[in-house]
């Protein structure tokens, strides 16, 4: 009886996720590419609810706006047409402050950062002289909500990106425009569900 009633609580937890939903969180933003071999790419982007999908941790998009912010990517070798970089910082910041204005960059991370990463590796290939798209691979590493992914769900996420070089697209001060997501390779679940995992293995 115990393990039916255990069993049956699992099922309704597990029905409470909607597996179905992709998780990502998206962003749309502005890139600064280097200009030679060893030089380092940033991006600067606003958040957005990935509605129907759903973000991989809770997020209140309500009373907080969400900034996605790329430093120190460093080229390592310059294609044509692909471009390979390396050991880039990212990070998710919430702030319920001020606005992000790319007139100032500062107003992107002067929230909390809630989600560190390193990207270990990424590709950006132009297509054409103004499109391309960019994909690599990266590690959740710190943050103050990096206890909301369990430990085997904070590597191998996707960061994946299109770009528009037009001017019309571009802020000025940069050389890009990337429209883009960061996902993990499968959905996760939050730290409670795992932990419903291990109950499960009891029985």
């Amino acid at each position: 009886m115990k393990k039916r009633v255990t069993l049956m609580i699992l099922v309704l937890a597990a029905l409470a996720v909607p597996a179905s939903a992709q998780q990502l969180f998206d962003f749309l933003g502005q890139a600064d590419v280097p200009a030679a071999v060893g030089g380092s790419l940033s991006m600067y982007s606003i958040m957005a609810d990935p509605a129907p999908g759903t973000t991989p941790i809770a997020l209140d998009f309500d009373n907080f706006q969400y900034t996605v912010v790329v430093t120190g990517l460093t080229l390592d070798a310059d294609g044509p047409p692909t471009q390979t970089y390396s050991n880039g910082t990212v990070s998710i910041y919430e702030d319920n402050g001020t606005a992000a204005d790319y007139a100032n960059l500062g107003t992107f991370t002067d929230g909390t950062a809630i989600l560190v990463g390193n990207i270990t590796v990424l590709s950006r290939t132009m297509f054409t002289a103004t499109l391309g798209s960019a994909a690599g691979t990266m590690d959740w590493t710190g943050g103050t909500r990096l206890d909301d992914i369990a430990p085997v769900d904070q590597f191998g996420w996707a960061f994946l990106t299109g770009i528009n070089a037009s001017a019309s697209n571009v802020e000025p001060g940069f050389d890009e425009r990337w429209d883009g997501k960061i996902e993990p390779e499968t959905p996760i679940v939050d730290v409670e569900n795992v932990l419903w995992g291990s109950v499960k293995a009891m029985y």
